[in-house]
């Protein structure tokens, strides 16, 4: 859903600008410091892509915005829970079309865009507690009608919201069920503002502990911008598996790939490569600001960084 663009760099999200200087402009302060590239690099850290040794990938929903790249391993799902889905259930209905029951969350819709067979809507949002009708992931769960167990899939288009609900950590945001979780993460050109960046932080941390990334693409509805000299899309989308399920190894593949196709088939896709970056440590340090990395499940995962 991000060819919205009402929320790019904070403009109608209710998200701080970072650092009082207007965001998404390549160049300029505080997007081209020392401070933005070691953030984004910490993040990046965090995404490296893996794969699934002998599992192949299908495409799930349209050839446009709205389809995600997945691991087709459907053997065991008993059911979906979709959040955020505006007027496009596409990827609802491509799962359902599997003869699984879906879930579907979205506070900001008075109906969803359509009904059929194993499809299911309520009027709650994602949050990172249950407020008026937000809720956070485990009461979502809860209320889903879904079977009590077994393997679930997590389909997370929050625009933005997903940040706060997965920093919330395991209890109010478990991730143990969900065998892939696929979400889109908003607004990196948030990174320059530290509490948008902490947030960010834990929330991969948190899913980084269980899941592990197999897939990226970016959506180019909403672009990309030079955060402290890396390019970087404003908006990602990211396929995880859980670490327990699969035998991961290195990923030596391009983002994208043929399976993924342009949000917006009017303009190229935007081209990630391996999505390898350089190790945080290696970004020189502002004002006590560092990062110190430690052997993770897969890879590097850095610390959050000390901040005045």
């Amino acid at each position: 859903m991000a060819s919205d663009l009402r929320h790019v760099a904070g403009g109608g999200n209710g998200q701080a600008q970072p650092d009082g200087a207007t965001s998404g402009v390549p160049g300029r302060e505080p997007l081209a410091t020392r401070r933005v590239e070691a953030r984004i690099l910490a993040l990046a850290d965090l995404l490296i892509p893996q794969r699934a040794v002998g599992v192949a990938k299908c495409r799930v929903g349209p050839a446009t915005d709205g389809g995600y790249v997945m691991l087709d391993d459907w053997a065991g799902i008993v059911g979906a829970v979709s959040i955020g889905i505006g007027n496009d259930d596409a990827w609802d209905r491509a799962v359902a079309a599997r003869r699984l029951p879906v879930a579907q969350f979205d506070h900001t819709i008075a109906a969803p865009p359509g009904t059929g067979p194993g499809l299911a809507w309520r009027p709650l949002g994602l949050g990172p507690a249950d407020v008026n009708d937000m809720r956070c992931l485990a009461s979502l769960i809860a209320v889903s009608g879904l079977p009590d167990s077994g393997d679930l899939v997590l389909k997370m288009d929050a625009e933005g919201a997903e940040w706060a609900a997965l920093a919330a950590g395991a209890e109010d945001a478990p991730l143990h069920r969900f065998r892939q979780v696929v979400i889109e993460f908003h607004w990196f050109d948030l990174v320059a503002t530290r509490r948008w960046f902490e947030t960010a932080l834990r929330a991969l941390d948190h899913l980084h502990r269980t899941h592990a990334v197999v897939h990226v693409h970016a959506n180019n509805h909403a672009g990309g911008l030079l955060l402290g000299g890396v390019f970087f899309p404003r908006v990602l989308e990211v396929t995880f598996a859980r670490r327990d399920s699969y035998a991961l190894e290195s990923e030596t593949c391009n983002f994208p790939t043929p399976l993924d196709s342009a949000c917006d088939p009017g303009r190229p896709d935007i081209w990630l490569g391996p999505f390898r970056f350089p190790a945080p440590g290696t970004a020189e340090p502002e004002d006590g600001e560092g990062f110190q990395a430690t052997t993770g499940p897969a890879g590097r995962a850095p610390k959050a960084p000390a901040t005045s």
